[in-house]
Parts: structure tokens; sequence; C-alpha cells
């Protein structure tokens, strides 16, 4: 199924066992899914693409000034992490090492690792990265850290030192002055605050 990449390590670790992608739609022999509200409206897009033509798709996504139509295959581009002096076209090299450093996060690579991976020296990375964000990227990678921490503290009920592990803490103490120092607030005070917001009859986990 298809996850919306915000999600994606809340979804990991409260679904474990389930199948998910980074596409903006999965179409299987059991259901069909979309990776958010406008990627729902590229699949009804390509409903009618299929049922009528694309000259009537075209016209549909002109209507609601959709600037483009998205179809199978296509992967969600993820925003890039901000901060002052960040460019919005990050080169190939940054690129590649930031989806590397991130497929697994429980374990996460090194400067030294990433740049061997790459092919290149650590130092041509570091400048890489800062020119590209501003940021060495030990502090970029770990920012991508906390935002996937955040996610499971505000979207599960896993144990603080779950979370740290989950994003490659051996000490939940480290992590979270990690997590205070990115967000203000410490795990268990964000997750209590996001609770603030979350009705009472109908609320989404973490529960309080």
């Amino acid at each position: 199924m298809s996850v919306h990449w915000c999600y994606e390590a809340a979804f990991a670790a409260e679904f474990s066992g389930v199948s998910y992608s980074d596409e903006v739609i999965e179409i299987t022999d059991r259901c069909v899914t979309a990776s958010g509200a406008a990627a729902a409206f590229d699949l009804a897009l390509s409903f009618i693409e299929t049922d009528l033509d694309s000259d009537v798709a075209m016209e549909v996504a002109c209507w609601f000034q959709h600037p483009m139509m998205r179809k199978l295959g296509v992967r969600q581009t993820v925003p890039v992490r901000q901060s002052e002096g960040i460019r919005a076209d990050l080169s190939p090299i940054v690129t590649r090492a930031i989806n590397l450093f991130i497929e697994d996060l429980a374990n996460p690579a090194s400067v030294a690792d990433l740049a061997g991976r790459l092919d290149i020296s650590p130092r041509h990375l570091e400048r890489s990265f800062k020119q590209a964000t501003g940021q060495n990227p030990t502090t970029y990678l770990r920012g991508l850290r906390m935002q996937a921490a955040r996610q499971i503290v505000m979207y599960t009920n896993d144990a603080v030192a779950d979370v740290a592990a989950a994003v490659g803490y051996a000490s939940a103490k480290h992590f979270s002055r990690h997590y205070r120092a990115e967000y203000g607030m410490s795990p268990q005070e964000d997750r209590k605050r996001i609770n603030l917001y979350r009705t009472e009859g109908n609320r989404p986990v973490p529960s309080v």
C-alpha cells in the first residue's frame, strides 16, 4: 500500500508486518491506495482517463487547477528539510547520501560510510552538504532522524527508549537531549501537547 512519506516511520513502527511503498499510487488485486489528498485526486484522474480518455482527464485537472497528473510508478517527492541558506535543488551527491542514510535509520550510517558508498572523500561530502544545506552532514542527517522520531512519538504509543532505538540511539537520554534541542521540548511533552488537540471520544494513537 502507499503511505505518505510524513507518516512512513510511524506506520512502519505500528504495522511492522504490512508492506508499503513511497509511490504516489499503489494498485493491487485487493485494494487501491493513494499517499495523500492530492494523490487521491491523481487516482481519480487516472480512473477518468481509463474509463473515458486522457483529454477528459486533462480537462478535469484544469478545472481544479491541478498542475500535473501523477500516475502509477511515480514516487513521492519529499520536501527538503529546511534550514537557513538551503538550496531547493540538492546536488545528486547530497540526494544520494540522504537516500542511503534513510534506508535504515535504526542503524544510521556515518559520514565516512556514506562517503565510501558514494566513492568520494568525507571532505567532499561535507563540502557538498554545506553548499546545499548550509549545514554539515552530521547536523543535517541528525535532523532527519529527529523528523522520523517525531512521527513515532506523535502517532504511536511507543516508549521513548523504543523510539530512540528506532532512529539509531542506544541511549534514550541522549536521544531526548537531541529531541529537545530540535523541538524545544521532550518527547513526552510533545506527545502530551499533540493530545490536547485530539477529540476525546475519537482519539487516534497515541492515547493518554
